[in-house]
């Protein structure tokens, strides 16, 4: 996907409310959601928002995408190395996440992937891959997840 150009010096924030709703068109055009595409769309959003939030190290949410057998992992720019596995708490519409996952998943069985790797311009990334090859994507990455308890 190409880069927008931008009129500044400052670095984007992330995806534009234009690209989220593409995105969320992109999952509705795939499935049957029981989600809007507009719920998917603020969901996006909503998760942009915690991994803007997540620039301490890498994060690994095993269960963001309920039943689709994916898991997605945040990689701010400024990578430590040592992960945390975690949970996504608060108003997260959950039929939007099940509609997301099950659409990416679609998506990896109609071409044969195992795992999807977007890049920030600020050199942040996010990859969401299969459960099966974790430990690959972990050990390209560099990344060694450790298990933390809520605070």
């Amino acid at each position: 996907m190409p880069r927008a150009e931008t009129l500044t010096p400052a670095l984007p924030q992330g995806f534009s409310a234009d690209e989220l709703a593409a995105a969320a068109r992109w999952v509705a055009a795939r499935i049957r959601p029981a989600a809007s595409t507009r719920s998917i769309a603020a969901t996006l959003e909503a998760l942009q928002a915690v991994a803007h939030r997540a620039r301490r190290g890498p994060v690994c949410i095993p269960d963001l995408l309920p039943g689709s057998g994916l898991e997605v992992l945040h990689i701010p720019a400024s990578q430590s190395g040592m992960g945390q596995l975690a949970s996504l708490t608060g108003e997260i519409d959950q039929a939007a996440l099940l509609a997301i996952g099950r659409a990416l998943r679609a998506e990896f069985v109609a071409s044969g992937a195992d795992m999807l790797r977007l890049e920030a311009d600020d050199g942040a990334e996010l990859i969401v891959y299969a459960i099966e090859v974790r430990a690959i994507v972990m050990a390209a990455t560099g990344v060694q997840l450790v298990e933390t308890t809520p605070q």
